[in-house]
């Protein structure tokens, strides 16, 4: 996001004129960790969201109440009670908002919320006039600015650069003089107060200069730079926004037209700044479930796959136990022919005729021996018969587990997420964060297709979708499609009558979402 001092201007008059009068009724945290200032204004009430730390803020309709409060929140909330909103502003340009709060509605202010986003050094701080009282600031010695609770508050340094309402081209050309060969973007990022990199290519674009130095600008570009600026901080000064929402760049307070077309048109900027907080706070909760389900499904299928790979020796140990019954029935054939008290003995096998050496026990006798031998052909016959059912039933577990791995990989949204989740949980390869509670119904957010006949065909993405979908969406006169095993969706197409292309066309749907 940018976050430059034009549009820093324009999101304070904005919210200036709605909270101005109001009296703060609550402060707390949101669920999102974020600070919520709400305040009551005739016949609505408000919250002013401020993120933590401070990037933004805005008007928000959300805010929900996270049960256990933090300090500062609190803090705030003790000295800001039943205040007055008397103000929310800004130095022209400076990224720097003050809300200034008063006992009354038409005394004077008592109390002051400072709300600097100066880049590197974002802070909340709160005054009883000039003293602090609460800051997000942490203790560090040796601090240029002490902003402690007791220290006297004391605003940053202004940058050295111009402010950009009364800008020339005259003074513009004095500016950049002794900057050397710098582009003309960089060339106004340097020298004029809040202009940003973005809002620094749109200038250049509208005078027609994009791409060129700053030391080559002639007399008649840098008129045209100045008047570009100039119009623009106007705009933002007086409230002419128009708030946009780009893919990639973000929100911003005016269209740009070196940029794609916006993704999003708003009335305000607030309901900007919220869409866009909202949605980088799915996709941040987006990769972060997306990896912790990764790795817990990459660990199951490793251990799985480790115990399958230990249970197939043991099943190949298991399988010689044939070789103890012809062992035994050797012994017997031949007691006259085994020594008493021998550790072992060399017999013709009864069954093959090849000569056998046999280990003995010399303490016992030759059908004592023998014994033991039965006793080992019936201990690994039953183990063999076990261990095989073992390695069916991981087989099974690790063909699921795989099927789990490729809904993971299809997974598309955060809702697709959760349903991963709910299913991982239910099989207990991730334990439960939260009490448990009836299983959600899967979504209905099916993959869906069209044959060029014009039927739907709709495919699952996960274990949950794909059983719904089967057992509950699909008429019993539809045709069921799935790979073989493999792992994917299961493919439904919807008509009781296709043709060959259709068939083939359903197919390989069903082979593309497959692993």
């Amino acid at each position: 996001m940018h976050l430059d001092g034009f549009f820093f201007n324009s999101l304070v008059r904005e919210i200036q004129q709605k909270i101005a009068g109001s009296r703060m009724e609550d402060v707390y945290d949101s669920v999102e960790g974020n600070l919520i200032l709400q305040l009551r204004a005739p016949g609505q009430t408000l919250r002013l969201e401020i993120s933590i730390p401070p990037q933004a803020f805005f008007l928000t309709e959300g805010g929900r109440r996270r049960k256990n409060p933090g300090a500062f929140s609190q803090t705030l909330k003790k000295h800001m009670a039943s205040l007055f909103c008397r103000s929310f502003t800004n130095p022209p340009f400076d990224r720097r908002a003050t809300l200034a709060l008063a006992p009354s509605p038409n005394g004077p202010a008592s109390h002051f919320l400072h709300i600097e986003i100066m880049g590197r050094q974002n802070d909340i701080i709160l005054c009883d006039q000039d003293i602090i009282i609460a800051s997000t600031r942490p203790p560090k010695p040796g601090a240029a600015r002490l902003l402690q609770p007791g220290d006297r508050y004391s605003p940053p340094l202004m940058p050295a650069k111009t402010a950009p309402v009364s800008l020339t081209g005259p003074l513009l050309g004095l500016l950049l003089a002794n900057l050397g060969q710098v582009s003309s973007e960089q060339a106004l990022v340097k020298t004029i107060l809040g202009v940003s990199p973005l809002l620094a290519r749109e200038i250049c674009l509208r005078a027609g200069v994009a791409n060129t130095r700053a030391a080559d600008l002639n007399s008649q570009a840098l008129d045209l730079l100045a008047g570009e600026i100039v119009n623009l901080s106007g705009d933002s000064l007086q409230g002419n926004f128009q708030p946009v929402l780009y893919a990639e760049q973000g929100p911003y307070w005016t269209k740009l037209t070196h940029l794609p077309t916006p993704s999003g048109q708003y009335a305000t900027l607030s309901t900007a700044l919220a869409d866009w907080q909202a949605n980088s706070r799915g996709a941040g909760q987006f990769e972060s479930l997306y990896q912790r389900l990764q790795r817990a499904i990459a660990t199951s299928l490793k251990r799985l796959q480790g115990t399958i790979a230990k249970q197939k020796i043991e099943l190949n140990r298991a399988q010689e136990f044939e070789d103890f019954r012809q062992t035994a029935d050797t012994l017997l054939a031949c007691l006259n022919a085994v020594p008493k008290g021998a550790a072992a003995v060399t017999l013709a096998n009864v069954y093959t005729g090849n000569l056998q050496q046999i280990s003995l026990d010399p303490s016992l006798a030759a059908t004592a021996n023998a014994a033991r031998y039965y006793k080992k052909y019936n201990k690994y016959k039953n183990a063999a018969v076990k261990v095989q059912k073992q390695i069916d039933a991981n087989h099974n577990l690790l063909v699921y587990l795989q099927s789990l791995e490729y809904a993971l990989e299809a997974a598309n949204s955060l809702d697709d997420l959760r349903e991963v989740l709910a299913e991982a949980e239910e099989a207990g390869l991730i334990r439960r964060q939260h009490k448990v509670k009836a299983p959600a119904a899967p979504s209905e957010t099916y993959m869906i297709y069209r044959t060029d006949r014009g039927n739907t065909v709709l495919a699952g993405k996960n274990n949950r979708q794909n059983e719904r979908l089967t057992l509950q969406k699909a008429d019993k006169s539809h045709y069921w499609l799935h790979c073989r095993h493999s792992p994917g969706s299961h493919v439904i197409l919807c008509t009781n009558e296709p043709d060959a292309s259709e068939l083939a066309y359903a197919a390989s749907l069903a082979a593309w979402h497959s692993k």
